[in-house]
């Protein structure tokens, strides 16, 4: 599994992003181990239920309709099957809640951007701070899958997702790196 976490960061890699912006995904990512131990995210593992065909992450991401909230399947490149895709999360934490009750994986549904975005307006009432809360994520295995989709979205895409984990520490976890303090005095 860890070579599997490696080739999809290799992957993420591929597009640009700043130094900054890198060594706060890096942050971001380091800290997600730190809160979740042995955190697995497993992508690989999808395969077509009408051909048998191995999708890709990429496969999958490519699948969805553009700009659909309402549509919540990929379609597979091979034979154009729509499916609900899926992925595994898996940690050594105790008190890690998965599909089958703790310390089991959570299976999740894949949420394209465009349904991510309609399903976070509709269970966040409270603002922002519900999702940063650890107790939203665990109070409902609904709000988990959300809570996964966002951090493999950010992860994907190459996002800084620190502030996601906000609620699990009792300090700030938002401030600027000393390397980029010291930039933007220069540029003052």
């Amino acid at each position: 599994q860890a070579e599997k976490k490696e080739v999809n960061n290799a992957n993420y890699t591929e597009q640009y992003v700043t130094d900054q912006v890198l060594r706060q995904i890096l942050l971001g990512e380091n800290l997600l181990e730190v809160v979740y131990p042995d955190i697995s995210i497993d992508t690989d593992n999808e395969f077509c239920p009408r051909c048998n065909y191995y999708l890709s992450d990429d496969d999958v991401v490519a699948g969805w309709s553009a700009g659909n909230s309402q549509e919540y399947k990929t379609e597979c490149p091979n034979c154009l099957t729509k499916f609900v895709p899926h992925f595994c999360v898996q940690s050594t934490l105790p008190s890690f809640v998965g599909s089958r009750g703790p310390s089991s994986a959570l299976f999740c549904e894949r949420l394209s951007p465009w349904v991510l975005k309609k399903e976070l307006r509709s269970v966040i009432s409270g603002g922002i701070e519900d999702l940063l809360s650890p107790e939203w994520r665990e109070r409902e295995s609904k709000n988990a899958v959300l809570w996964w989709n966002l951090i493999l979205s950010f992860m994907r895409y190459r996002f800084p997702f620190t502030f996601l984990l906000q609620g699990s520490f009792s300090s700030s976890l938002i401030a600027p790196t000393p390397d980029d303090e010291e930039n933007l005095d220069a540029t003052i």
